[in-house]
């Protein structure tokens, strides 16, 4: 017998909404299998935390795989979780890892008075809950976009190793999201046609879902190229960078080339050099030299080679 008094139960006069926290107990999957019939395919991908979004449609309930997705600013890195919703014609059962309050909000207007949610069928709430979902996408690529923000204000001071790490997680965690949140696009699209029910009063919230999936999506799209060109400022400015190096050691070489020149002539050992004995050999000497230098110098200064 499913014991109910571990876990969180809403329930009015029409509906039963009940919240599985922790699917590593598959002791209480197995008895709510039991209980209300689900498929034993259904229950294993409900253990399984490592499914992308799915809909599955068996004869007693709708099954709907999502991800909960939580980003730190701080460390760059994504956190998810697995939210799957079971969905029957007077009940419906949402299985969490871990506590989370991304529910809390439908929560608080079941709970308040005259609340739509008590008026309409259980359609409606899993329309909420998925709304409630797609809203925190929302949020984390809010965050994300601060953090490209930021890292565009890093790339001017330079570039360096660690600005190319953040741009890489970055690349890595829209990657991801784009990945859980792309599908979703043919669930929703399905329940707009009515694939759950034949009640076309909630395919307006269906299709106003849909719409928000596909802001989310062009709003992944566009920090992905804004990353992506990042990437290619980092990699142009560390060419640029290295160009400089080079133009100023190539400037530096060749204006030791002549100067080395004329010091290895009369660095050779032969008895018979004029200059060696006379008094000004060696003024006349680095006087010819620093001209040369000098006057490269200004040779390239007006080639605008550096």
């Amino acid at each position: 017998m499913l014991d109910l008094n571990n876990l969180k139960i809403l329930k009015d006069s029409k509906n039963t909404w009940v919240e599985v926290i922790g699917l590593h107990d598959t002791s209480i999957l197995e008895n709510i299998g039991e209980k209300f019939k689900i498929h034993p395919l259904i229950l294993a991908d409900i253990a399984n935390t490592e499914h992308f979004p799915k809909l599955d449609i068996t004869d007693n309930f709708f099954f709907i795989e999502l991800k909960h997705i939580n980003y730190s600013s701080k460390y760059n890195e994504i956190y998810s979780e697995q939210i799957a919703l079971l969905i029957g014609e007077k009940i419906l059962f949402t299985f969490l890892e871990s506590p989370s309050d991304i529910f809390k909000f439908v929560k608080d207007r079941i709970r308040g008075k005259h609340s739509k949610l008590t008026n309409y069928n259980i359609e409606f709430l899993s329309y909420s809950l998925l709304d409630s979902i797609v809203d925190h996408y929302y949020l984390i690529l809010g965050e994300i976009g601060e953090k490209i923000e930021e890292l565009e204000d890093e790339m001017l001071k330079g570039p360096n190793p660690k600005t190319m790490d953040i741009i890489h997680n970055l690349k890595r965690n829209i990657i991801f999201i784009r990945k859980a949140v792309w599908p979703l696009r043919e669930i929703i699209r399905k329940l707009e046609m009515g694939v759950r029910n034949d009640d076309n009063s909630i395919n307006i919230y269906y299709k106003d879902l849909y719409d928000h999936i596909i802001q989310v999506l062009d709003t992944i799209e566009t920090q992905r190229e804004l990353v992506a060109e990042m990437m290619d400022i980092y990699l142009s400015s560390v060419s640029f960078k290295l160009n400089d190096i080079i133009k100023v050691l190539t400037i530096i070489s060749t204006i030791f080339i002549p100067l080395t020149f004329i010091s290895s002539i009369y660095g050779m050992n032969f008895h018979y050099m004029p200059e060696l004995t006379w008094k000004w050999g060696y003024p006349l000497i680095m006087f010819i030299m620093l001209s040369i230098g000098i006057s490269m110098l200004i040779y390239f200064k007006r080639k605008k080679w550096f």
